[in-house]
């Protein structure tokens, strides 16, 4: 079996929709062996992405020295993206790691929402979160 992955693209007014936390839709197409041309089955599969990261102006420290800066960044909270805003903390804080990549598995039903797994600040180190259907 072949699969194809499309995005629909939406131009300026998709890229506005997106940052404003609106769902982007992707289509998966299965192709199967072509007996007839009704054989193509079409998923439609929703990702929730987070917006766009908001401007951040980073405060002086509260001191000359022993503070690390956390930037702000989106957590998944009771079904929304929420922004987390950036903050000073006392000690050395590694940056946050790069983003890994998913692949997510089958919908477990019709109508399911895989959230993309993300960083979350905790402690006082990066915690990677698991990406999830919803």
């Amino acid at each position: 079996m072949k699969t194809i992955v499309k995005f629909i693209v939406l131009g300026a007014a998709g890229s506005m929709l997106a940052a404003c936390g609106t769902r982007v839709t992707r289509e998966v197409v299965r192709e199967q062996p072509i007996v007839q041309p009704q054989s193509t089955i079409v998923d439609r599969v929703t990702i929730v992405q987070p917006p766009a990261p908001q401007q951040e102006v980073q405060p002086p420290p509260p001191a000359p020295s022993g503070y690390s800066w956390v930037p702000g960044h989106y957590v998944w909270r009771n079904g929304n993206w929420q922004w987390e805003s950036g903050q000073w903390r006392a000690g050395s804080i590694r940056p946050m790691p790069p983003m890994r990549q998913e692949v997510p598995s089958a919908p477990p039903q019709a109508g399911a929402r895989w959230v993309p797994g993300y960083w979350n600040f905790a402690g006082n180190d990066w915690v990677w979160v698991n990406g999830r259907w919803q």
